[in-house]
């Protein structure tokens, strides 16, 4: 088997040697691990309503590695001057291209220049007046950790990342969802495996873990040549209100 599910004793007697799943010392963050910052230049067409503006449709989005990347791209877009909106019913018109005037474009760039966000996730932003609509050109900023999949003896596996969080587990069978059982507790990370409240979960070094570093990561457990694979799914736990 590679994984055994049963119930957890931290006093059954056994020594170091022969607990399969003994406590492993220390959780170093992988460099696989590292958060990286996202930017994403977003420009669209709002429409007036009468509690203001309201999304009407989406002009542009594109995503870079850098502030000054994206704030120079946002300027020469807008330097362009074309805006392209959707006119009459949907599916009966192309996009037609709206071209502002070099005076009114320099208007929206100055007015996008001085914009200010809050200096975290958003960098800047202006919404800028054309008639009954207004184009809304952002810059935003998220910081995420990507995808990472390892094996469960790796010293990349995501799973190290949630050690000593409350965690929430789902174990089920892949396509169609078939869920088996839950738990949630506090996850301990053993040398060969997990233990998480009254249950301590044995995996073989060479199984697949894939998640996102300090949010969740999934244990796939084969369960032979036809069979879909037994999923582990850890999350973390939301923080009580």
């Amino acid at each position: 088997m590679s994984a055994i599910t049963r119930p957890s004793s931290r006093d059954d007697g056994t020594t170091g040697r022969d607990d399969p799943a003994r406590a492993a010392t220390g959780v170093t963050p992988h460099p696989s691990w590292r958060f990286h910052d996202r930017y994403d230049l977003w420009v669209d067409w709002l429409q007036r309503e009468h509690h203001g503006w309201t999304p009407y449709q989406s002009v542009v989005h594109r995503t870079f590695r850098s502030r000054e990347e994206t704030l120079l791209h946002a300027e020469r877009f807008i330097s362009r001057g074309e805006f392209p909106m959707q006119r009459g019913a949907k599916g009966m018109a192309g996009a037609a291209p709206v071209t502002l005037l070099r005076n009114r474009r320099d208007a929206l760039l100055t007015a996008f220049r001085q914009a200010e966000g809050d200096g975290v996730t958003l960098i800047r932003e202006v919404q800028f007046p054309i008639g009954e609509y207004a184009l809304s050109v952002k810059v935003t900023c998220e910081r995420i950790a990507g995808e990472v999949r390892a094996t469960f003896g790796s010293a990349a596996n995501p799973l190290r990342s949630l050690a000593g969080k409350p965690v929430k587990l789902t174990r089920l069978i892949e396509h169609p969802y078939d869920v088996l059982g839950r738990a949630e507790g506090t996850l301990e990370l053993l040398e060969r495996g997990v233990r998480l409240g009254g249950e301590l979960h044995d995996f073989a070094g060479g199984v697949t873990v894939t998640g996102v570093p300090y949010q969740h990561a999934t244990v796939a457990v084969p369960r032979g040549l036809m069979k879909k694979p037994l999923m582990y799914r850890y999350e973390v736990a939301d923080a009580p209100a």
